[in-house]
């Protein structure tokens, strides 16, 4: 009786262990090194049962009950076959998922080469192109420096003839300011005088502040420079005209505060020739 409750047991144990291995088979995340580890470890435990049976049944070839052992027996080895099977199947899915990943290493490194090359050789373009850039900039740098070289001395000879133009423009003040202190009767036209004089100053200031403007604008200097010459020359023709002019108008001036004796009408004359003279030094 303790044999057949014993075999019943054992047989029970391996119908539950078959149902256990067919349950991983669905699982598409199953660990195939844990369960093989696992049926290796059942294994050796079947065969230290089987042998326990083997005995067991030696000692009892008379017994009723050793067919049934004989019977579970032969269910043993076919279970025991059916494991070894199974060990092989996963032995086998081992050995593939092995070279899978080992093709997927080779092919990730291939990858990998290619990769370090490309960047290699877009590093090296890269470099090139870096190198040309310098040898441009350093081009243009000297090109640069030439250049500011040559409009430092030309603004340098725009400072010097502004500061011609500025004492010139004092003495023609100066001259102006003599000139309405000996002629009081003529408020008029030392008013045109003055007006005169404001343009004078203003187209003065114009051509300061062009100056400036061109001391910030580099790109530019070169046509400033000109239209500043121009300015000056401009400048200078109108401030030559007015000296002559005043020059002029001081002479008849002159001529009216000595001509006391004349006639009136030499005396209205000489003062139309005198408002001529002052309107003509307005329009300049």
């Amino acid at each position: 009786v303790a044999v057949a409750v014993l075999g019943a047991g054992f047989a029970n144990q391996t119908e539950v262990k078959a149902a256990e291995i067919k349950k991983p088979q669905a699982d598409s995340a199953w660990n195939w090194p844990k369960e093989y580890n696992a049926l290796l470890k059942e294994n050796e435990e079947l065969k230290v049962e089987r042998e326990k049976y083997l005995s067991y049944a030696d000692d009892k070839e008379k017994d009723p009950q050793y067919r049934a052992l004989m019977g579970e027996n032969q269910d043993l080895r076919k279970r025991e076959g059916q494991y070894q099977d199974k060990i092989e199947e996963l032995e086998k899915e081992r050995k593939e998922k092995q070279e899978r990943q080992e093709q997927l290493e080779r092919q990730y490194q291939i990858e990998a080469d290619k990769h370090y090359q490309e960047q290699q050789k877009k590093h090296q373009q890269e470099q090139q192109q870096l190198e040309a850039e310098k040898q441009k900039l350093a081009k243009d740098k000297q090109i640069s420096d030439a250049s500011r070289q040559g409009l430092s001395r030309d603004l340098e000879a725009s400072r010097a003839a502004k500061k011609e133009l500025e004492a010139e423009h004092q003495k023609l003040k100066e001259e102006k300011q003599i000139s309405d202190a000996s002629r009081q009767g003529l408020s008029r036209d030392l008013e045109a005088s003055r007006a005169a004089k404001k343009e004078l100053e203003a187209e003065h200031q114009k051509l300061k502040e062009e100056k400036q403007i061109s001391d910030a604008s580099r790109q530019g200097l070169s046509r400033d420079l000109e239209a500043s010459r121009e300015a000056k020359k401009k400048v200078e023709a109108d401030l030559a005209e007015a000296n002559s002019k005043l020059q002029a108008l001081e002479k008849l001036n002159k001529e009216l505060e000595e001509g006391k004796k004349l006639s009136e009408k030499e005396k209205a004359e000489l003062q139309a020739r005198l408002e001529a003279e002052a309107k003509a030094l307005k329009s300049i």
